[in-house]
């Protein structure tokens, strides 16, 4: 069987032929011939133009189109170069103003939690920690790189002073834990929390009051459903523990008074610590560093937009 011939090979068999080549060379003749008087008529009124009006204001006819071409390509240029500098503004932005005011944000959030609310959470700023690789960085402010640097490294600061104050603390509350408990070999002191208990046992989870007392907050505060039931001293030595019930088994306080006189002598010997002191006040300017450069990263992220 014959294969069927493509539309572009009919095409060239039909364009062979004799009586197609010679009339299809006319009209290209003709329409070529018809771009010329074109021409031609264009290059005449030009010139009759030029000799009507005066070859003075054919010049400055044809200098006003040339002025007004000049222009729309400098408008062009200009509009093309505002797009280009928004856009650097724009991933300016998403890549380092913004990412770098989120975390000092959640960052000074949370240590406004450490203080309200005695949350123990460690702190880190992994996107502060490595903002200097990214080369836009370099493009802002002198002042403001060196409020973000000096933010930076003061982090790992504030959380080398907190492991000392807790440490500091724990020392406070088993100084006077051997008060509340008339024994002299005390190792930890724990506070129980759980949602239901035997009188006289531990249950739940222990902890240690360390934190609160460095941040100066309530000790008996739990989360929702949970209650701080018991307290306990713990001697490592000697496997032995004192055990002071705070809740019944149907969370009535008990040994109230007592439990406050001990924590009441507790924070008078912790704003006397220098370390818990110390710590308190770094975290007090801590948080206003944090909150005044979360402002300028605000007040810069709206300027450049």
């Amino acid at each position: 069987m014959t294969e069927r011939k493509s539309k572009g090979e009919r095409l060239r068999a039909f364009l062979q032929k004799p009586y197609v080549r010679i009339p299809l060379l006319l009209v290209i003749l003709l329409y070529v011939g018809f771009v010329v008087v074109l021409i031609f008529v264009a290059i005449s009124s030009l010139y009759v133009l030029g000799i009507l009006v005066g070859t003075p204001t054919l010049q400055l006819l044809t200098g006003a189109i040339s002025a007004i071409s000049a222009a729309a390509s400098a408008t062009a240029a200009i509009l093309i170069w505002r797009g280009n500098v928004q856009a650097r503004k724009t991933v300016l932005i998403d890549r380092v103003l913004g990412p770098a005011y989120s975390e000092i944000r959640q960052t000074r959030e949370l240590l406004d939690s450490w203080k309200a609310d005695a949350v123990d959470t460690g702190l880190n700023t992994p996107f502060l920690k490595q903002l200097g690789s990214d080369w836009r960085y370099y493009t802002l402010d002198q002042n403001l790189r060196t409020d973000i640097e000096n933010l930076r490294d003061s982090v790992p600061i504030l959380g080398e002073q907190k492991a000392l104050s807790k440490t500091a603390a724990g020392a406070v509350i088993r100084e006077v834990a051997k008060t509340l408990f008339k024994t002299q070999n005390i190792s930890a002191v724990r506070l129980w929390v759980s949602n239901s208990w035997v009188e006289g046992q531990p249950a739940g989870s222990g902890r240690s009051p360390d934190w609160e007392l460095v941040v100066d907050s309530q000790p008996l505060k739990a989360q929702p459903g949970l209650y701080v039931h018991a307290i306990e001293a713990v001697d490592f030595d000697t496997q032995r523990s004192e055990f002071m019930q705070l809740l019944t088994k149907d969370k009535v306080p008990i040994n109230v008074q007592r439990f406050q006189e001990f924590w009441k002598d507790a924070k008078d010997l912790a704003s006397a610590d220098p370390t818990i002191n110390g710590f308190r006040k770094l975290l007090d300017n801590s948080i206003q560093t944090f909150s005044a450069l979360e402002n300028k990263l605000d007040a810069e992220i709206k300027r450049i937009r």
